[in-house]
């Protein structure tokens, strides 16, 4: 029973440490992993066998991809000319830039690079039009979380790669569905609460404004669709194909090699694989079946989706959805479905904890709660006050999302799918 609650010591210190000191949860990772090791007696290769290279790979690949795109603007002006669409039916826009957050997203890159884009694009049309930023932001990230669990995605490689790994019986992309499901339900109720229907502007943003692609922005649109096709058709694994078109699109002198490279979130691959590799060593003292067993007693077959959702929720105010909640929680999903019994299945607790971690992504202490608060202070040039006001409503905002994804869940709408 030590090296199990040790190990969930150390997983559990690492998580607050980031949080509290604002270092990198990746990092301290790193750091306690080999003390870890040595203290439960494990071989110390074990910290070099955890670390998940095919994730890396497969994660650099898809960054540097798009980072290539973001760079040259492709992604931008992509938007810029779909939401133009929309006339002078402004009450169309939180809907358009919600697609287009979620098309983009599951096409590949994953919500950190389309949030990045989608919500610095929402917050600016929010203050050209005289709105809250709070719509065109929250319909922004809900789209590019909603997207992520693609297969092609982020989340979505992230996923199926700790499926695989833990042996997890099961379909991705039925996550994929129930993330969307839950995902659109949040939408919906933030379109209205916020009553997007009865948007209205005086800025119109027509299509006659955007300039026209470039014939490097169309090699790029070019290579976006071949890595759809090739990946979504033809089952090709995402990170080669997206380093084969970044090298194509570089050789062809369509992109920036050395500004996207400085754009890539580095600090979030080191998070992702840092925490891997002290999973990895958690695993094996343990602690992942500790840690089953302890919310097992917690919950039964009927209420487990929705403290699971809670769950994911909560610890993604204050950590990484992607690179600290799913791979804590998943791997401790089997047990939890083993102890509970009932007919509650592997992939309705996955996907509850999928939908909870990352509709929380608003909150003003996550990228893009903190994208939100940072751009529209710099547009609107607010004061203290106004900023800590809508700090507040950000991370309320983010509640209610958790709670609303999680409520879906105890509906038990995951489980019929």
């Amino acid at each position: 029973m030590l090296f199990p609650v040790l190990s969930l010591v150390f997983l559990a210190g690492a998580i607050v440490l980031g949080f509290v000191r604002k270092m990198n949860v990746g990092i301290v990772s790193l750091a306690l992993a080999p003390i870890l090791i040595l203290t439960g007696g494990l071989k110390i290769n074990l910290f070099f066998s955890g670390y998940p290279t095919k994730l890396f790979l497969t994660l650099l690949g898809t960054m540097l991809l798009f980072a290539l795109l973001q760079e040259n603007k492709t992604l931008e002006l992509l938007s810029r000319k779909i939401v133009a669409l929309v006339g002078k039916n402004t009450f169309l826009i939180p809907i358009i830039v919600y697609l287009t957050s979620y098309l983009l997203s599951a096409a590949g890159p994953g919500a950190i690079s389309v949030q990045a884009v989608m919500i610095l694009f929402g917050v600016s049309l929010a203050v050209q039009m005289n709105t809250s930023p709070l719509l065109l932001a929250a319909m922004a990230l809900l789209g590019a979380v909603g997207g992520t669990t693609s297969p092609i995605a982020l989340t979505g490689i992230i996923i199926k790669d700790l499926l695989d790994v833990k042996s997890i019986a099961g379909n991705p992309a039925t996550v994929w569905i129930g993330v969307t499901l839950a995902n659109f339900v949040c939408a919906l109720v933030v379109y209205i609460f916020f009553k997007g229907y009865k948007l209205r502007s005086d800025m119109v943003l027509k299509l006659s404004d955007t300039e026209k692609f470039s014939k490097k922005q169309l090699l790029c649109l070019a290579g976006l669709i071949t890595l759809a096709v090739t990946v979504v058709g033809f089952n090709q694994d995402v990170g080669i194909m997206s380093f084969m078109i970044a090298g194509a699109l570089i050789i062809l002198g369509a992109v920036n090699e050395t500004a996207a490279v400085k754009m890539i979130p580095w600090s979030v691959l080191i998070l992702i694989c840092g925490i891997n590799v002290l999973m990895t060593v958690t695993t094996q003292l343990g602690g992942i079946k500790l840690l089953s067993d302890v919310l097992a007693k917690m919950m039964n077959s009927f209420t487990a989706p929705f403290i699971m959702s809670m769950t994911g929720g909560v610890m993604s105010w204050f950590s990484s959805a992607n690179g600290v909640v799913l791979p804590t929680l998943v791997p401790a999903v089997p047990g939890i479905v083993e102890n509970i019994g009932g007919s509650t299945g592997v992939i309705v607790l996955v996907t509850s904890i999928t939908a909870g971690a990352t509709v929380a992504g608003i909150s003003p202490m996550s990228t893009g709660g903190s994208l939100t608060l940072a751009a529209y202070s710099q547009e609107k040039k607010i004061n203290e006050k106004k900023q800590q006001k809508l700090f507040i409503q950000l991370f309320a905002l983010s509640a209610a999302q958790v709670l609303i994804v999680s409520l879906v869940a105890l509906l038990g709408l995951y489980g019929i799918l």
